[in-house]
């Protein structure tokens, strides 16, 4: 259903990325992990890219830098295949990426809450999947993206108000004596 497109050195978030969604029962197609032993890496890159409905990149300063993934992007635009690019960096697109990718909404997973992004992304695949199988014809609305969380709570807030004004209180006090 899903390749899922990365950099070796994003592989702990391409991990997350295929449990979660094959937690949801959305397979997955990830290298080197579906890539059998003495098969030729590109052929079976080609295939994986082939057999899926939807690519999954996981987009960060390393993704950006690889070739490989170029390619991979290049070739499931070639083949009609919806991108969901998954940004787990504040890092633009160079030009070659740029030229792919820059059409398609993007996922910003750049806040801490992996989990929430993680679930929006499985929603969001599940929901193009199923439009896919429907031929267009599933018009539910898309999931909301998570909302971003305070980093503060408004008690959290007040409290640390009172502390600075009574630290400048006393700071004054003590200046004046």
């Amino acid at each position: 259903d899903v390749f899922i497109s990365y950099s070796s050195k994003d592989k702990t978030v391409a991990d997350a990325v295929t449990a979660k969604l094959e937690a949801l029962g959305v397979r997955c197609w990830v290298a080197p992990r579906d890539i059998l032993p003495g098969r030729d890496w590109g052929e079976a890159i080609i295939d994986g890219i082939e057999e899926s409905k939807v690519m999954v990149l996981v987009f960060s300063q390393h993704a950006n830098e690889s070739v490989q993934i170029k390619r991979e992007v290049e070739r499931s635009v070639n083949k009609g295949h919806p991108i969901i690019p998954f940004r787990i960096e504040d890092v633009q697109p160079t030009k070659s990426l740029e030229y792919f990718i820059s059409s398609q909404h993007w996922l910003d997973a750049l806040t801490p809450d992996h989990e929430g992004h993680l679930d929006y992304l499985g929603e969001t695949v599940n929901l193009i999947l199923s439009r896919a199988k429907n031929d267009g014809s599933a018009l539910r609305p898309f999931p909301k993206p998570p909302a971003p969380k305070p980093k503060l709570t408004p008690k959290q807030l007040g409290v640390l108000a009172v502390l600075v004004l009574a630290g400048l209180f006393a700071a004054f006090t003590f200046n004046r004596g």
